[in-house]
């Protein structure tokens, strides 16, 4: 299962991050919205954990890019 993580506090996503691969998940972690949805929409992910509060794009204007 692939998993994107974009959030852009670096400690929080490495440790959100570590946990998911720690229990077998395949990992990618993006630090700000443009990059998030860039890699959303170019990769085939599972699930994605998606702050709100981001750089660039909020997180809940990927949520609706992504639905779009």
């Amino acid at each position: 299962m692939r998993i994107l993580v974009v959030e852009d506090e670096v400690n929080l996503a490495t440790a959100v991050a570590q946990g998911l691969r720690a229990e077998g998940y395949e990992v990618e972690v993006s630090h700000d919205g443009d990059d998030g949805l860039g890699r959303a929409r170019e990769g085939q992910f599972d699930a994605i954990v998606l702050d709100i509060m981001l750089p660039g794009i909020n997180g809940y204007r990927i949520c609706a890019s992504l639905r779009e």
